[in-house]
């Protein structure tokens, strides 16, 4: 099988967890060359994935006439200009949500994919979760979406408390507002926001196709309640997705009602959600995230004289066994990096998310942040 060459800079949180294994099990990828600053990371991971070249300066990375496509995983301030850079060395890019904090930042990307020609795929990898794909197929088979919510909530104010309001929306709703517009086909033309308190709020989106969109987002919730929902209505029924596992429709004629879809895993840690979750859909994923968070909750007030498991039982089960919690459901992101590196080898545009895309999501989440300041609808 014909494969497109790949390096990557960057081996931090989002490439351990999510790309440097995807990377290794991607029909249509040879990753050649990792690229961090820190040596015994870089040492670590090209060990443990058994890649043929380590650096720590990535220029040789982009100086490499064999490498096609780089994925960009590094902090967020340096993703937009080491994308550029990139695209100026004549390398296809992948890389991370998001391009960067202000739509100003994006632009330079957009410019530098249109004069370099090569592609730019956004770490919006929801596009190519296969739940969302089929739930698009059904919605636009039926006229497409006419109104659409989405909730989004997690534990963010235990492990994100001392990044100020704002931080939240650029970083991870980002995700959403580019969802919409992909499921909408369409663009916004107004955002509002009604908030409760930082980052636990109410967005209505309206997009030039007329569909009127909500999004809610909280950092509120425990770990135990799934993270993400989505709801879509259109001309004559409707879809709902829970956590990318569960797919039901409504009043669509000669379709299931039901659709479930396996998990995602991670080489080093438990596997078998991904049999609950392919055999019991919703109903496995209830089950799998609610013992996660009654283990960890017991782990704060182990009590010796107790049966069950003990500390050291505990502490191995979530270091080094359970599932990645938010990284358990497919959420597309092998497919996203096969798909792209299918393309590369075609020269066939991708169906992920452009460098437009990621200005797009920029601009919506500028205008949903200064809403929430002014209590003001933001038009586009």
């Amino acid at each position: 099988m014909q494969q497109a060459v790949f390096g990557i800079i960057g081996a931090g949180g989002i490439a351990q967890s999510q790309h440097l294994p995807n990377l290794a099990r991607a029909p249509h990828v040879e990753l050649k060359t990792i690229c961090d600053l820190r040596d015994d990371v870089l040492a670590n991971m090209q060990s443990k994935y058994a890649i043929p070249c380590a650096e720590t300066d990535y220029q040789t990375l982009l100086a490499d006439p064999d490498v096609d496509a780089v994925v960009v995983a590094t902090k967020e301030d340096m993703q937009a200009p080491l994308t550029v850079e990139a695209l100026n060395a004549g390398k296809h890019v992948y890389v991370e949500k998001p391009l960067a904090d202000t739509p100003e930042a994006v632009e330079a990307v957009v410019a530098a994919q249109r004069k370099s020609g090569k592609f730019v795929a956004v770490g919006f990898n929801r596009r190519m979760a296969p739940a969302y794909r089929k739930a698009k197929q059904l919605v636009t088979a039926d006229g497409g979406a006419r109104n659409m919510h989405y909730r989004i909530s997690d534990e963010y104010w235990n492990w994100g408390r001392n990044n100020p309001p704002g931080v939240r929306v650029i970083h991870e709703v980002c995700h959403i507002f580019d969802i919409l517009r992909w499921f909408a086909e369409a663009n916004p033309v107004s955002i509002y926001c009604v908030d409760s308190r930082p980052d636990d709020e109410i967005f209505v989106i309206k997009f030039d196709s007329g569909c009127v969109a909500s999004i809610t987002n909280s950092g509120y919730v425990t770990m135990d309640m799934p993270k993400e929902r989505i709801e879509v209505v259109s001309d004559l029924g409707a879809v709902t997705v829970e956590e990318f596992v569960e797919l039901r429709t409504y009043g669509y004629r000669d379709t299931e009602a039901v659709f479930r879809f396996p998990g995602h895993s991670h080489p080093d840690r438990e596997f078998t959600h991904k049999y609950l979750l392919d055999t019991l859909g919703a109903d496995g994923l209830y089950a799998v995230r609610k013992m996660g968070w009654e283990l960890r909750e017991r782990s704060k007030n182990l009590n010796p004289d107790s049966p069950g498991m003990d500390d050291a039982e505990l502490q191995d089960y979530f270091s080094r066994r359970s599932p990645h919690w938010n990284y358990m459901v497919d959420k597309g992101w092998l497919v996203a990096m096969d798909h792209f590196a299918q393309c590369i080898l075609e020269g066939t545009p991708p169906e992920t998310a452009g460098a437009e895309d990621g200005l797009w999501s920029a601009r919506m989440s500028a205008a949903a942040i200064r809403s929430r300041e002014t209590g003001d609808v933001v038009t586009f």
